[in-house]
Order: structure tokens, then sequence, then C-alpha cells
């Protein structure tokens, strides 16, 4: 008897559950969403390999409303050009200054792309602008560039307000191996690698992944480093110690007819760009590919995406240790 009204219960709590969830649906909620001010994001990279000599790149943008147009010349006009940038290194101040695809030489638009990780045909038709050395200097490389070990001051001036921020370019940390294995397929699998933590406790890598064989165009299959999903982690698990793992080759536009999404083949010849970076580097690129990895799901929470700008400022002024290795096709 308990049993049966038990069941009894249950099902009258569902039906009355169904019948709360259909009237709520025929409701119609409307929900107003103030506008947010807009605010300076600042997007900046130095990096250093040890050998060549790369020199730093900020970009400076508005952010705008969830629901603002996102059409080219919108996205044009987010740029902000009349700000007042410098580089604090070694007790020197390196102001850098910016440079617009309108007013360069065809010529640079290889820099340009490589700087900002994309490809060359995806800068026609798009006036980007970033802050960097002086022109001369861009060409000679002998004003200011990323080096190992070192930390860069950044201070960004608009509009009356002053932003910094602080990034180091940690220590290189090298893998140990690297190798192709097929996962459930003869042709189609991850990239795997051996890495090896330092002793120290506070390590933390990201893990970039670039396709160099070519496509059916003639071109490299990836035009730049891909991260995947996950692509930082840090050393609080495995502090000291040696292990495997493995990357899928994360999510692009512009594969070939046959390419499975996020597999390599057998064939590419895959370079890998494997990165110290600090803590708060982590941090920001963490919960940035959370939140990007979840865009649109109705299931996901909203995240405040940390930043390491002062100032009331937007963003992640980020140094890396870059190291390189490659697996050859077969």
């Amino acid at each position: 008897m308990n049993k049966i009204l038990h069941s009894t219960y249950w099902i009258t709590g569902l039906i009355l559950l169904l019948g709360i969830l259909l009237y709520g649906c025929e409701k119609e909620i409307t929900i107003d969403i103030p506008p947010a001010d807009p605010k300076l994001v600042i997007e900046g990279i130095i990096e250093a390999d040890g050998i060549n000599q790369t020199p730093p790149v900020v970009m400076l943008t508005k952010s705008t409303g969830y629901f603002e147009p996102t059409s080219l010349s919108a996205l044009e006009s987010l740029f902000i050009h009349d700000a007042v940038v410098s580089i604090r290194v070694d007790n020197v101040d390196y102001p850098l200054e910016e440079l617009c695809l309108n007013n360069l030489d065809t010529s640079f638009l290889d820099i340009a792309a490589s700087f900002l990780g994309v490809s060359p045909d995806q800068l026609n038709g798009f006036n980007y602008c970033i802050y960097t050395v002086p022109l001369g200097n861009l060409i000679t490389n002998n004003y200011l560039y990323g080096e190992v070990g070192k930390t860069y001051a950044l201070t960004v001036v608009h509009e009356g307000t002053t932003y910094t921020s602080t990034t180091q370019i940690p220590q290189l940390v090298e893998l140990d191996s690297v190798w192709f294995k097929t996962q459930d397929s003869d042709s189609l699998g991850f990239a795997w690698a051996r890495l090896t933590d330092p002793s120290q406790l506070g390590n933390a890598y990201r893990w970039r992944a670039r396709r160099i064989n070519q496509n059916q165009d003639g071109e490299p299959k990836d035009p730049t480093f891909v991260p995947p999903s996950g692509s930082s982690f840090e050393d609080k698990f495995f502090n000291g110690a040696s292990f495997e793992f493995a990357y899928d080759r994360g999510l692009v536009d512009n594969d070939d007819p046959g390419d499975a999404p996020r597999y390599f083949n057998k064939e590419d010849t895959v370079a890998i760009k494997f990165c110290t970076i600090d803590m708060d580097v982590y941090q920001f690129l963490r919960i940035y590919e959370v939140e990007a990895n979840s865009n649109g799901s109705p299931f996901s929470s909203p995240t405040t995406i940390p930043t390491n700008i002062t100032g009331g400022g937007l963003g992640l002024w980020a140094g890396y240790g870059a190291t390189y290795d490659t697996i050859i096709g077969y």
C-alpha cells in the first residue's frame, strides 16, 4: 500500500511539474540588458625562442555590447588609434608605434599576419592596426624583442587613463620527444609528446600545432599554429614528473575535402609550438577556452574571464617561451 501511495504521489508531482513548464512556455519573458560602458581591451604578446628576435605586438580595441553589429566596418571601428604605448625592460622604456595595414606597403602583409596568427589572405580587405616597434627598427630588429627570463612592463595611456600590466618570458622547457599515433583508425590519430617537468612547482605550458604539408591549393594546410581545446595546463598534479600526453589538432575552417575534424592524418607533417607561460597567462587561457568551447550552450554558466591588466581594462599581456618540434608524416 505504501508503495502504491508513493508511486501515486510521484506521478502526480510529475504531472504538476510538466504543467508548470508548459504554462511557463506560453508566457513571453523580456529581459532588458543594460548597455555596458565600453572598456579598453589589450591583447599583447612578447615571445622568445632563444634564437629569433621577435618584437612585441599589442592590439588595442574597445569592448562592444553583446548585441552590437559585427560587420567588417563595425569591427574596424573598434581599434584604438590615439594611445601612448610603451614597454619597460631592464629599466629602459621603449615607446611603441601604431602600424595599420592601410598605411603599409603590401610587403608587410606577411609580417602582420605572422604577428596576428592568421593567414595573409585573412587580412585582405581588413585594416588591422597594431602597436609594435617603430617601422625602421622592425626591419633591423635592433630595438626591442623578447628574451628568455626577462620581465616586461606594459603601459598604455588612453583618454587620460593609464593601464599597466607585467609579464615574464619563463625559461624554456623542451619536450623530450613527439610522435604520431593512430586512434581506432589506420590513418587518423593524435599528436603525442613526452614532457619532463622541472622540479620547482608553478610551471605552466601551452601547446599549439600546425600542419605544414601542402593542401590541394599548394599551400600549407594550416596557415598558423592552432590551439586545441585545453591547450594550456599547469604542473600542479605532475610537478617534477615525466609523462606522456596527446592532443587532437583543434578545429579549423579551412580543411581540405576528406580531412577529418580534429584528427591528424599519418601523412601530415606537424610542426609543434610548445610554450612556457606564467600563471597569469595560464589562468586567462584556461577560463577563456572554457568560455569559447561552451559558447552558445544553454547549459553553460557565464564566467568572468580573468585579466592581468590594471586600471580598469580587459584582456591579456602575455609572455611566451617557445620551443619547436616536428612530427614527420609517413
